[in-house]
């Protein structure tokens, strides 16, 4: 008898050698291959519906946060690849948008074209709007002119964008000519710019009284709270959650996709205008090592390796904690613990948003907003989890010196011994908001009707005096940042607050003097004239006074010109 795996001659009118090994193995895929081939021939055949579902599922293309995947000073940028998806669905009722530009059908376009920017940004758009929607007290509505909120995909050549109460969403493009071949950059086309902008839309809608504050840290807080939103809605993506995961092996607060926004129109303004205004990877980044300093003793402008009170610069020190926040939150994870790595930072980030936005909405607008806003997560945190994320909130806002120790242990003592305190009266039928003492219903207001902090007279060392709304509501806790040899900062007046906010937005150049050119003189303004949506602000005439207001939120890039 042949031994196993042996050839051997079977006839003699044959001498072809037969392996019997591969006979056998040959036989069995043979049977195996019958038994699939009856088992579907008994399925029943596919569904139209199902089909239907599977081929619509994917109808457009977008980009899953940027452009570029990578662009790094002195390399090449790295192009990112489109992702298929569905057509966006925007179910928040009272939180619509409306893009100017004809609505293309829904197909796979290329970029850049009009067509792939239009789904793009609409998508984006509908991301943001999605996460946030759920997290916002019930009524809450946009504060823009304009029911549904308008959004302009190109409204001229700049590397810019912004949001403003008369105009929605504004995004630009931009001629990058100093690299063969010249690129086009539009703004809109990247997901982080777009949630960006729409974040400060949703945090006007949800504290209204935050739009004409002048305060250095109220500003800063709108630009991190866009910041945010971008970094927020890209994690309800699992490709790129999963991306982000590998990327930092679960160390979320290092550098990565996640803590990088807008890698293409930062790319464009180092290479066509500044190299200096911005990151070496991105517009701005997140993953930073920023630690507090009073913005009032800060220059109005710096380069982006330097912090300077301009808003953009100073929001990075809140991104920087509130990625660390995240970080955090992500190694305690979320009460339900089952499910994936991706699953659970999905549930992390709308944990982190529920508590931002509870944060905002207690806050006092005081000087030390930064601090005020820590105090009220770190309270929503203990009134809506039992604390759960108590260390990952304190420590983060302590080593980013937003708290300062002391101020910090005194918070948590008397809420581990009375967690309704500081106004805190109950939770909203829901159980996902607090109800407090001194609620406003400001969010269930449009702009023209929104309320504003009170208006006051204000004297600037420049010899100029204005009207303008103070950030002058009582404090809500008792905390304040840390100063660098760690102990508690001293806390500004708001005239003093205020007064710094408005000399550092007459040193950049940012009031526009239309409607009251006799106001700033001459001598303080730039000559020539100047693109209207490089001044966030503007002069009006209400009873006698000359009150100053914000036009915008822009893009911005750590204060630096870029008239081109």
């Amino acid at each position: 008898m042949a031994s196993k795996g042996q050839v051997v001659t079977i006839s003699k009118t044959s001498e072809l050698p037969i392996d019997v090994d591969k006979l056998k193995a040959a036989v069995q895929e043979a049977i195996a291959a019958s038994l699939v081939q009856a088992a579907q021939a008994t399925r029943a055949p596919p569904q139209p519906e199902a089909a239907e579902k599977a081929a619509t599922a994917e109808r457009i293309q977008i980009y899953e946060d940027d452009p570029f995947l990578e662009a790094v000073a002195n390399a090449s940028p790295v192009a990112a690849d489109p992702v298929r998806t569905g057509e966006p669905t925007n179910r928040q009722d009272l939180l619509q948008i409306q893009i100017v530009d004809p609505q293309p059908d829904p197909e796979i376009y290329e970029p850049p074209t009009q067509e792939f920017r239009y789904w793009d940004t609409e998508s984006a758009l509908d991301r943001a709007i999605s996460f946030w929607g759920p997290l916002l007290p019930s009524g809450t509505q946009w504060s823009t002119d304009q029911q549904p909120m308008q959004v302009n995909l190109d409204e001229g050549e700049d590397f810019n964008a912004f949001y403003a109460r008369d105009s929605g969403l504004n995004f630009f493009h931009g001629l990058v000519d100093k690299v063969a071949p010249p690129l086009t950059v539009f703004s809109c086309a990247s997901p982080d710019v777009s949630c960006h902008e729409c974040g400060h839309a949703i945090l006007d809608a949800v504290k209204p009284e935050l739009f004409n504050a002048m305060s250095l840290e109220v500003a800063a807080f709108h630009e991190f709270f866009g910041d945010a939103s971008a970094m927020l809605s890209k994690l309800q993506l699992a490709s790129l959650r999963d991306f982000v995961l590998r990327q930092t092996r679960g160390r979320l607060s290092s550098n990565s996709r996640l803590s990088q926004l807008a890698r293409q129109l930062g790319w464009a303004i180092r290479v066509q205008v500044n190299p200096t205004a911005v990151d070496r990877d991105c517009l701005r980044n997140a993953s930073n090592n920023f630690f507090y300093r009073n913005p009032a003793g800060l220059p109005p402008r710096a380069p982006a390796t330097q912090l300077a009170s301009e808003p953009h610069s100073f929001s990075r020190v809140f991104s920087g904690a509130f990625l660390d926040v995240l970080a955090g939150m992500f190694k305690i994870g979320p009460a339900s613990l089952a499910g994936t790595d991706s699953e659970k930072l999905l549930a992390v980030a709308v944990d982190a948003g529920r508590l931002l936005i509870e944060g905002v909405r207690m806050a006092s607008v005081t000087p030390g907003f930064y601090s005020q806003v820590a105090a009220g997560m770190i309270q929503a945190d203990q009134s809506l989890s039992g604390g759960r994320y108590r260390t990952a909130l304190t420590s983060s806002f302590v080593q980013r010196g937003i708290l300062s120790p002391t101020a910090t242990m005194s918070l948590v003592r008397t809420l581990r011994e009375h967690s309704a305190s500081f106004g805190v009266t109950g939770r909203a039928p829901n159980g996902q908001q607090l109800q407090f003492e001194s609620e406003s219903d400001g969010y269930k207001m449009s702009g023209r009707d929104a309320p504003n902090l009170p208006l006051r007279p204000l004297a600037t060392r420049f010899g100029i005096t204005l009207h303008v709304h103070m950030p002058a509501e009582g404090a809500r806790f008792p905390v304040a940042a840390a100063a660098l040899a760690g102990e508690t900062q001293d806390i500004s007046s708001a005239e003093e607050d205020a007064r710094s906010f408005v000399e550092d937005l007459i040193q950049r150049d940012k009031i526009s003097h239309q409607g009251a050119t006799d106001v700033i003189p001459v001598e303080l303004t730039s000559p020539g004239e100047a693109l209207q949506h490089h001044k966030t602000h503007y002069l009006v005439r209400e009873d006698g006074k000359t009150v100053l207001k914000r036009h915008h939120f822009d893009c911005g890039f750590c204060g630096c010109n870029h008239h081109h």
